[in-house]
């Protein structure tokens, strides 16, 4: 069954969004071999679930696009915060923008899972309403990295920084940002497509591409 779980990994990566992927980008995301990677996609393309739009990138097809939205559509984070805060062992933090105030203040929204288990002893607990850095934290940057372009300013390792975030999907802090330890973090997105905000987990693990590679698997089958 491992095929088949490998196979139903890059499915649903490749559903994340409507957007054409490169081969190397979702080895890189999913964790496999490139090679492995470009043979699902093949089987994809025969059987009618994804489309090769140019030299090795691919996109779902338009059904399975719209059965992805339809499925967001339905679900709501905070009913699986606590979920995926027992699943990981750790805490788990949902920010949303402020009302009226779309891509320019961010704000802890939920919190589920663990304290910190790593942090100087005057670490302050994060707590619904504390304000979240748009620009240095692992959840504002995923934030940002989903709205339009056009709606986003800054100097340019800012915007290099969040095109990095688009291509990989998830964004990420190895320091502690405010009453935020390090963590990695995911965009939120409403039933419309737009970003509605962003979900992230507390890293343990410095350094630990594979930790990375796992806490962001679970924090997908969230949003």
């Amino acid at each position: 069954m491992q095929s088949l779980s490998r196979a139903l990994t890059v499915l649903a990566e490749l559903n994340r969004e409507d957007r054409a992927y490169g081969v190397t980008e979702l080895a890189v995301t999913v964790g496999l071999h490139k090679s492995t990677v470009h043979r699902i996609l093949a089987t994809f393309c025969e059987h009618g679930l994804a489309d090769r739009v140019g030299d090795h990138r691919y996109t779902a097809l338009d059904g399975l696009a719209a059965l992805r939205r339809t499925a967001r559509h339905r679900v709501r984070p905070e009913q699986s915060l606590a979920d995926l805060g027992d699943r990981l062992g750790r805490l788990v933090v949902l920010a949303k923008p402020l009302p009226k105030t779309a891509g320019t203040v961010l704000q802890v929204a939920a919190v589920a899972g663990a304290a910190p288990a790593v942090g100087p002893a005057s670490f302050v607990a994060v707590e619904p309403g504390h304000a979240v850095s748009l620009r240095r934290s692992a959840l504002g940057r995923a934030y940002l990295s989903a709205l339009p372009l056009d709606e986003v300013t800054g100097p340019p390792e800012l915007l290099d920084t969040l095109q990095r975030v688009r291509i990989s999907g998830f964004a990420q802090n190895s320091r502690p940002v405010a009453s935020l330890p390090r963590m990695v973090a995911v965009p939120v997105r409403a039933g419309d497509g737009s970003c509605a905000g962003a979900l992230g987990a507390e890293l343990i693990q410095t350094g630990s591409i594979e930790e990375v590679r796992r806490v962001v698997s679970v924090l997908r089958s969230g949003v």
